[in-house]
């Protein structure tokens, strides 16, 4: 897998709320992307059975492309055992969130959560990497919580805990949110250089292609993982001579042929994709919201 990334450099970002089960089995058929990673799985009470996992996985499986399970928690033990299940299940490889700044989930002691129980964090990846052998572990992760100097403790910490093949950095802190911080490019070249070994992918406000390449040649990068614009061009990977606004339509109009109730897809759905992909002022999404208020 690691190899197979030096091929595709430039990837889908994990988002949660958009990839649903729905919008994935399409985005599959399509051959969007060859590699997806899914949006978190989280890991409390129970540690999931493989059918789970399989069910949660199947979205993104069908084709040519691969699928590294994200998953989420605080417990080596049971984050150990789901990853193990979610190689079984058909992940070709284990993503570990250590970045996600919902209040909620940091509340409960995952995500960011992670950056400040860094130590315990070492642990869950050592134990990742026991229970998968030699299969590929990344990180995606912040800069930091509250300061991107606490980079310079965890990164190398969890590199070398769990022989970690790739980290994904997003280049703020999780108290800056989504917030617009200047210095990406100055903020992801000190976090290359904190790591050794691993794949460096950068995340966080690529625009395009373009963007993406003059960032990993800029700040020494292996590549980038792609969010909101992904969606708002999404053949960017597959077809770059594509517009946006071509590749959007395509997307856009197998999406609209999906019946609404089933794998998490309604209209409110449908009004948040087309919003997405095609502008919030689009005719698409326009009239689904004035069908939607009738």
């Amino acid at each position: 897998m690691r190899d197979f990334l030096k091929n595709y450099k430039h990837l889908p970002a994990p988002m949660e709320g958009i990839m649903r089960p729905a919008v994935m089995e399409v985005c599959t058929a399509l051959e969007l992307s060859p590699v997806w990673i899914t949006p978190f799985f989280r890991v409390s009470e129970t540690v999931p059975k493989v059918r789970e996992l399989k069910k949660f996985l199947a979205p993104f499986l069908p084709g040519k492309n691969r699928v590294v399970l994200q998953i989420m928690g605080n417990d080596p033990a049971k984050l150990a055992e789901t990853a193990l299940r979610g190689m079984e299940a058909g992940a070709c490889g284990i993503d570990l969130n250590c970045g996600c700044p919902s209040s909620q989930v940091i509340r409960h002691g995952s995500g960011a959560a992670a950056m400040l129980n860094f130590e315990n964090t070492a642990g869950i990846l050592a134990a990742i990497r026991q229970a998968i052998g030699k299969n590929f572990l990344s990180v995606k992760t912040r800069l930091g919580f509250a300061d991107t100097v606490e980079a310079e403790k965890f990164l190398p910490l969890w590199e070398s805990a769990g022989s970690v093949d790739m980290f994904t950095l997003h280049y703020r802190t999780a108290r800056e949110g989504y917030m617009a911080i200047p210095g990406r490019e100055e903020r992801l070249t000190s976090g290359r250089r904190l790591l050794e070994n691993a794949l460096v992918f950068g995340n966080g406000n690529i625009i395009n292609l373009a963007e993406a390449d003059d960032l990993c040649r800029e700040c020494g990068l292996d590549g980038t993982m792609i969010g909101r614009n992904f969606w708002r061009n999404p053949f960017m990977f597959k077809d770059p001579a594509l517009s946006a606004n071509e590749g959007g339509m395509i997307l856009w109009h197998e999406l609209s042929k999906l019946p609404y109730g089933e794998k998490h897809w309604g209209q409110g759905s449908a009004i948040e994709m087309a919003s997405l992909i095609l502008g919030a002022d689009s005719p698409e999404a326009a009239g689904l919201k004035k069908s939607f208020r009738q």
